[in-house]
């Protein structure tokens, strides 16, 4: 593909190493890239089953969702929630998705699309406007023209990995995405990446990640200095975790088992089933301590050692006489991926 030549011209800057670079098997913009791509109401999304994951965002009360078995044909979906500019950077390899404002410093707004290439087996973003190669798992530039100028980074909104219907309890006034995207897709569950889903193995070599096997789904936090990873498992089992990142104190909250996909593969019409991720949000947790997370059909809620509740919402923990403890936007992800890109991560040792 021509394209791939000024992304890769000699001399162009750089923070990475470029000879790890390589070709993902398909074009420039090979896996297209959502635009502002059609919504329905809820009740309008009839194709949709109780169980299928989605990604679900919430930016300034206007909640939208994007469906996995749509997303694992497209990659990338920019799009525009509540005003704000976002990307929806999605990473089948490494089993991530982010959510990034796409306002970067100086308030330019960039539009992405998959390059087509990967390094350690995680996608290069390539953003239209300048065609610089982004790191997907940082929101940082690695590669191209944006390198000699200010530092960028793009930066991440709170989004969470869930099941239709649950997300539709929360939100029922969330849109979702259309299945008239003007590509013609087999939108199944599991249809792209089952096989790849359901294996143990990477689809591209990676250098060895000790301490988990390298598809162990993740949920990471990184704040400041410090980068610190759970295992999904962990989570789902104890469902409210409070712990320290660096000096900082945090509650996760995972009140629902992993979510299952029962899916057939496109490639060999095989059914397979796997795991997509749970719904996992992180949340400041100040000075609070907390005891344990309540289910309720009106939402889920955390009880503190003095009894107080507080609702957890998708912008923050909502206590009492309205106290609030704002999200923290972490990511879920094969521990390979996180590990490679957070070589000094701690784990967290569900029995320490």
């Amino acid at each position: 593909d021509p394209a791939f030549g000024p992304l890769l011209a000699t001399g162009m800057p750089s923070t990475i190493r470029v000879e790890e670079i390589v070709w993902g098997g398909v074009g420039y913009e090979g896996i297209p890239a959502l635009d502002d791509a059609p919504m329905l109401p809820a009740a309008e999304a009839t194709y949709l089953r109780p169980g299928d994951a989605v990604f679900g965002i919430v930016v300034d009360g206007d909640a939208r969702a994007y469906p996995l078995r749509i997303l694992d044909w497209h990659e990338m979906a920019n799009d525009t929630v509540g005003g704000v500019p976002v990307a929806l950077a999605y990473c089948t390899l490494c089993g991530s998705g982010i959510a990034y404002d796409r306002r970067a410093t100086g308030g330019r707004v960039f539009d992405f699309g998959s390059s087509g290439l990967l390094m350690r087996s995680n996608k290069l973003m390539v953003d239209r406007q300048t065609r610089t190669l982004w790191d997907q798992l940082s929101g940082r530039p690695v590669l191209g023209p944006l390198i000699d100028g200010p530092e960028i980074r793009l930066r991440v909104l709170p989004s969470v990995v869930t099941t239709w219907s649950e997300w539709r309890r929360r939100h029922p006034d969330t849109q979702v995405l259309s299945l008239e995207t003007g590509y013609q897709r087999p939108y199944d569950p599991g249809a792209a990446y089952a096989d790849y889903f359901a294996s143990p193995e990477t689809m591209f070599p990676v250098r060895p990640t000790p301490r988990m096997p390298p598809k162990t789904r993740i949920f990471g936090l990184e704040l400041g200095d410090v980068a610190r990873a759970y295992s999904i498992r962990d989570l789902t089992r104890r469902n409210l975790v409070q712990d320290l990142v660096g000096d900082r104190s945090v509650v996760l909250v995972a009140p629902r088992d992993p979510i299952r996909v029962d899916g057939r593969s496109v490639r060999t019409r095989l059914r397979v089933r796997y795991r997509a991720g749970a719904e996992v949000r992180a949340y400041a947790a100040g000075v609070e301590r907390f005891e344990r997370v309540e289910r309720k059909a009106e939402g889920d809620v955390l009880v503190d050692a003095t009894g107080g509740r507080w609702r957890v919402e998708e912008g923050a923990l909502v206590g009492p006489a309205g106290r609030r403890l704002p999200r923290i936007a972490g990511v879920q992800a094969y521990w390979f991926a996180w590990a490679l890109h957070h070589p000094e991560t701690e784990v967290y040792e569900a029995g320490g």
